[in-house]
């Protein structure tokens, strides 16, 4: 159960499992799961805090947070999008005028590229997507579906090129913001992941539990622990629907490293009452016992 990684430093924080997109189609299949021999690479694995030299009691290598996300809405149910989790849920205040104006064309396109996906064609819906933005190159939302399939195969440059097209054509995208937020994460790039997160945050502070979710993460990863824990309890203050229940997990690995062990294990007791993967469960509880037991020793 014991790592050496350290929070903040670039070597071990070259992923991040807390807020990894991995995507989801109907059944809980993640693409990684993808038939015919060809699968992507897993998600990466996060980094792991120590405490004043501690051994952290967190063995995030094998944590599946992504089984417990709400899963993408189906494609016109939401807005007519597929974006994968956590984006799925983002609210955008604000509505830009080339988001009004994509061509009926690249609309198809991008509509057959959601069906490809529900169906786990995931070539077929990298192919329809690039058409769509082919054909309408101010498709925001298109070009954020493609960097999240890219950046899913560990294609991180072009995921963040195509994540940068979508903030270039519309300045306002939260999700484009947060998807150069995650990218900067798994390349272990705290700075520029805090600094994508903050802009998502100027464009709405109110709503967006993910924006402050990034941060946080962020936050936690520069040894900013106390902006960590600020952005991580507003992320769970505006999660109302418990939809990423990883928040509390975020919150858990925060009081880690501040060295505060009877929050901690409140924490991991609250991820637990909304965890649904059994190997996620079976981790958080020996982590839980082992937390338990450092509590009773003081």
């Amino acid at each position: 159960m014991q790592t050496r990684q350290l929070v903040g430093s670039k070597r071990s924080a070259s992923a991040v499992g807390f807020l990894l997109i991995v995507f989801f189609v109907s059944g809980g299949t993640s693409l990684a799961q993808r038939p015919g021999g060809n699968n992507m690479p897993p998600s990466p694995n996060p980094p792991v805090p120590l405490v004043r030299g501690q051994e952290s009691t967190f063995d995030k290598t094998k944590v599946k947070f992504d089984s417990n996300l709400a899963k993408p809405a189906a494609p016109g149910s939401s807005g007519e999008t597929c974006l994968f989790p956590p984006f799925q849920a983002i609210q955008t205040p604000t509505v830009d005028v080339n988001r009004l104006q994509v061509s009926s064309k690249a609309k198809k396109d991008y509509q057959d590229a959601c069906s490809a996906i529900r169906e786990k064609k995931f070539d077929n819906a990298e192919k329809y997507l690039r058409k769509a933005v082919q054909e309408d190159p101010k498709y925001s939302v298109a070009w954020v579906t493609l960097g999240q399939m890219l950046t899913a195969q560990n294609k991180l440059e072009d995921g963040r090129g195509a994540c940068s097209q979508a903030a270039d054509q519309d300045s306002s995208y939260i999700p484009a913001q947060l998807c150069l937020a995650d990218i900067s994460a798994r390349k272990g790039d705290w700075d520029q992941s805090l600094k994508f997160s903050a802009r998502a945050l100027e464009m709405d502070p109110a709503n967006n539990s993910v924006s402050y979710s990034y941060n946080a993460l962020a936050n936690l990863n520069l040894r900013k622990l106390a902006e960590a824990e600020k952005s991580a309890l507003r992320a769970l203050e505006l999660d109302k629907n418990h939809n990423d229940p990883r928040i509390h997990f975020l919150l858990a690995q925060i009081y880690e490293a501040k060295g505060e062990p009877s929050n901690e294990a409140a924490q991991l007791r609250e991820y637990l009452k909304f965890a649904t993967d059994p190997g996620d469960v079976s981790m958080i509880k020996q982590s839980l016992a082992e937390v338990e037991a450092r509590i009773g020793k003081q």
